[in-house]
Formats: C-alpha cells, structure tokens, sequence
C-alpha cells in the first residue's frame, strides 16, 4: 500500500472508532506512524484528507458500473433479478479498507461521511445520472422482455420500470436509514412479488 493510501485509511479508521470526523494531523500522524510533515507533503490540510476519503468511500461507493450489468445474460425475469442482486451486494460489501481486518458493516462509514458526502460538489448530479443509467438498463431489459412476451405490454414500459426503481430504492433506503438485517434476503423476498406484477400475460 502506497503512503497515501495508508494516510486515507488510517484518518477513516480513526474516524470510525470516534464516530465522528473531528480528527486531528496529530491523531494521524501517531495513527500512521509518520511525522505531520510527511502527511503534509501528500496533502495540503486536514480537509483534503477528508476530502479525498469522502470521495473514495462515499461517492464512489454509490456508483454503479452499468455497461458492466449489461453483460449479465438471461431473460427478462433472470436479467431483472440478477442486476439487482448484484447492485445490492456491491452496496452491501461496501469498497475494501485493507488496513481494517475487522468485518464493518459499511453503514457506519456512510454515517460519518453523510455531511460531507452531502456537501460535495458533485453528488446531487451523479446521484441522477446513476438513476437515469439505472431506468435507461430497466426499459432495455423491459422492451427486450416485452417484445419476447416475457413481460407484459398492457402497461406502459415507463411505469413499469418506475415500480422496479421504486422496489430498488425502497430496499435500499429501508437498509441504510432502517438498519434491516440485509439487502439481498429483502430483495428476494420481494422480486418474487415484483415479477407477479409485471410478468407477461396471456
């Protein structure tokens, strides 16, 4: 690991085991074991640190790698389930801190983080663009299922893929603000149910 690297992720298991983000260059420097001028000649202040830790463990973890979901094979109802499922995984592992041996259950660092994810300059806008590439990879999957009567067409495509965002981010509010056991247990729980609604009919 690169002394950046070990900068970054020694300030967030400070900040995890204070449950805040009020950490000072002495803090990290006696974290890391190197001396406030080596920490200052990868960063400039303390808020760069937090800067770049909230853009790697918070903003990044909300992006979703669409053309990799593409590649998911199946039909509609299998292609349906296994975005999701791997979308709610992805968010339930969380992005990997190698100094942390410990299992973390990542909520914890998107509840330090949340002010200041909040605050960045650009998470408002890649929140709805991950949701448009989101409803964008829905209705390819619904026309396609659609036009191979796997999925009903007496309904307008863009209301069915509006029940399946709202599925999605239902199960995903309920686990980061409700702090259900896990994701993936809620999502197939419900898919079934979903699929109900949606499947094609005679």
């Amino acid at each position: 690991m690169d002394t950046k690297q070990l900068i970054l992720e020694k300030t967030l298991k400070l900040m995890i085991e204070k449950e805040n983000t009020l950490i000072s260059i002495r803090e990290i420097s006696a974290a890391t074991g190197i001396a406030t001028g080596g920490i200052y000649h990868y960063f400039s202040n303390k808020e760069e640190i937090y800067k770049e830790i909230t853009e790697r463990y918070y903003i990044n973890y909300y992006k979703i790698n669409i053309d990799e979901l593409r590649k998911i094979k199946g039909n509609a109802k299998e292609k349906l389930h296994d975005v999701m499922a791997e979308i709610f995984k992805q968010k339930e592992t969380g992005i990997k801190i190698e100094t942390i041996d410990d299992e973390i259950d990542y909520r914890i660092i998107l509840a330090i983080l949340t002010a200041n994810g909040f605050a960045h300059e650009n998470f408002q806008d890649l929140c709805q663009i991950l949701l448009n590439e989101l409803k964008e990879l829905f209705t390819e999957i619904i026309k396609e299922g659609q036009k191979n009567r796997q999925i009903r067409q007496d309904l307008p495509t863009e209301d069915l893929v509006e029940s399946l965002i709202i599925m999605y981010m239902g199960i995903e509010y309920k686990w980061e603000i409700y702090l259900i056991d896990d994701m993936i247990s809620t999502f197939e729980d419900n898919f079934n149910l979903q699929w109900e609604k949606i499947r094609f009919r005679e």
